[in-house]
C-alpha cells in the first residue's frame, strides 16, 4: 500500500505550496509550526499568502489560521512509520502524499524560520533540480564513524564506496515537483532496507533522500531560512513566551508581533562577549565552556526574549558539568559562594541563582 492510499482530502491542486507535518499532542511542536508559519506570512507583501498545508492528527489546533489541514488518523500514522519502528519514515511518506496537491512543493520542518519570502525558493525547484535545507557532509567524510558501519555495508551492496559516494543534505527543507514521486518511492524503499534489523542513525530518512537525489542538482536553502534544529531550547523558550503573551488565535497583529522575536540564538552584545572572553582568558577546555555559558546567561540584554533564554545558557553549562566525574563536580559546586575557578557574573544577584540551578541539576541526575 502506497503512502497516498486512503488519504482522503478535498484540497485543490495549486501552483506552489508549503507543506508541514505535525502530529502528537506535544505543545512545543504546535508552537514551532505556528511560529514558522508566522515568519512566512511576515515576509508576504500586498496580502500575498502562499498555500500552506498541514498534515496533522489535530486539525482543530489550526482553526482560524490561513492554512489547509489534512487529517492523519492513527492507522495512517502507524502505516507510515513502517514495520521497523522508524518514525522519521513518516516524513518521506508525508512528502510523497502531499506533493500531488501542487506543481511545486516545499516541505518545511516545524523548527524552521523564514528570513526571506519562500517564493524565491520556488524559483529553484525545477525538473531534475531540488531544494534542500543545507549540505552537511560527503559520504567519504563519515563512512568510518562507528555508527555508520551498518549503513556502509548496506551502501556497498548498491556499489557505493567512499570514492564514488554522494553528498548528504539536511532535509529540514525539501523542495520538489509533482513529477518527483520516484524520488520518494526509492527513499522509502531504502529506509525500509536500511532499518531492517535495527538502526543506529536517526537521520536515515535524509540519507536515503540524499542518495535518491545523487544524480540531480540540489540548491541549498540556508540563505532563505534558519533551521534551528541544534538550538531548539532557546527558540522553544522564546516561542513559549511569545504565545503566552499574545495567544494563539490568528490575526495580522500576531504576524506583525512575530518580528519582535529574534531569528537567531540570542547572544549578549559584542562588547559583553569580548569582556567575557577576556575574563576567561586563563581558563581552558571544559571549564572555559562552562564559564562562558554561565556568563552569557547572566549577560543577557534587557529584552524579554533574551531574558527567557538565560536559563537555557545555564542549562548548557549544567549539561557539560554532568559529563564530568563526581570529584570534578564537587570541586566546582561545593564551595560556599561563587567558585574561585570562574570569574564572577556582572550581576551579583545571579551568583546565588546560578549556583542553586547547577546544584539542583546535578543532584537530580
Amino acid at each position: 500500500m502506497s503512502c497516498i492510499d486512503s488519504l482522503v482530502t478535498p484540497l485543490t491542486k495549486v501552483r506552489h505550496q508549503l507543506l508541514y507535518l505535525v502530529y502528537g499532542n506535544q505543545d512545543v511542536y504546535r508552537r514551532e509550526a505556528k511560529f514558522s508559519i508566522l515568519t512566512v506570512l511576515s515576509q508576504a507583501k500586498n496580502g500575498e499568502r502562499p498555500a500552506i498545508r498541514i498534515l496533522t492528527d489535530r486539525p482543530d489546533d489550526y482553526a482560524g489560521w490561513p492554512v489547509d489541514t489534512v487529517l492523519l488518523d492513527e492507522a495512517t500514522l502507524t502505516r507510515w512509520q513502517g514495520t521497523h519502528g522508524y518514525h522519521h519514515r513518516r516524513k518521506a511518506c508525508a512528502i510523497a502524499a502531499g506533493m500531488q496537491w501542487a506543481e511545486k512543493t516545499l516541505f518545511v520542518d516545524t523548527d524552521t524560520l523564514f528570513t526571506r519570502h519562500p517564493s524565491q525558493l520556488f524559483k529553484f525547484i525545477e525538473p531534475n533540480r531540488s531544494v534542500m535545507d543545507r549540505f552537511e557532509y560527503d559520504w567519504k567524510d563519515v563512512h568510518q564513524r562507528p555508527d555508520y558501519q551498518k549503513l556502509g555495508r548496506d551502501l556497498r551492496r548498491h556499489g557505493v564506496t567512499p570514492d564514488n559516494g554522494f553528498k548528504l543534505y539536511n532535509s529540514g527543507l525539501c523542495g520538489v515537483t509533482d513529477r518527483d514521486s520516484a524520488l520518494f518511492e526509492e527513499s522509502i524503499r531504502l529506509i525500509d532496507e536500511w532499518t531492517l534489523g535495527g538502526f543506529e542513525i536517526h537521520t536515515i530518512e535524509q540519507i536515503a533522500l540524499s542518495y535518491a537525489m545523487r544524480e540531480r542538482q540540489v540548491v541549498e536553502a540556508r540563505k532563505h531560512v534558519y533551521h534551528y534544529f541544534a538550538e531548539k531550547r532557546f527558540f522553544h523558550a522564546m516561542q513559549t513566551y511569545f504565545f503566552s503573551q499574545h495567544g494563539e488565535q490568528f490575526s495580522q497583529r500576531l504576524v506583525d508581533l512575530c518580528s519582535d522575536v529574534p531569528r537567531v540564538k540570542p547572544f549578549p552584545s559584542a562588547w559583553r562577549r569580548l569582556k567575557i572572553k577576556w575574563k576567561l582568558r586563563h581558563q581552558k577546555g571544559a571549564l572555559r565552556k562552562v564559564g562562558r555559558d554561565l556568563l552569557y546567561g547572566s549577560a543577557a540584554p534587557e529584552d524579554p526574549y533574551y531574558s527567557v533564554c538565560r536559563h537555557e545558557w545555564w542549562e548548557c553549562a549544567s549539561r557539560e558539568i554532568l559529563r564530568w566525574d563526581e570529584s570534578q563536580q564537587k570541586k566546582l559546586l561545593s564551595q560556599k559562594s561563587w567558585p574561585q575557578q570562574l570569574p564572577r557574573p556582572d550581576k551579583p544577584e545571579d551568583e546565588k541563582v546560578i549556583m542553586n540551578y547547577l546544584k539542583k541539576r546535578v543532584a537530580a541526575r
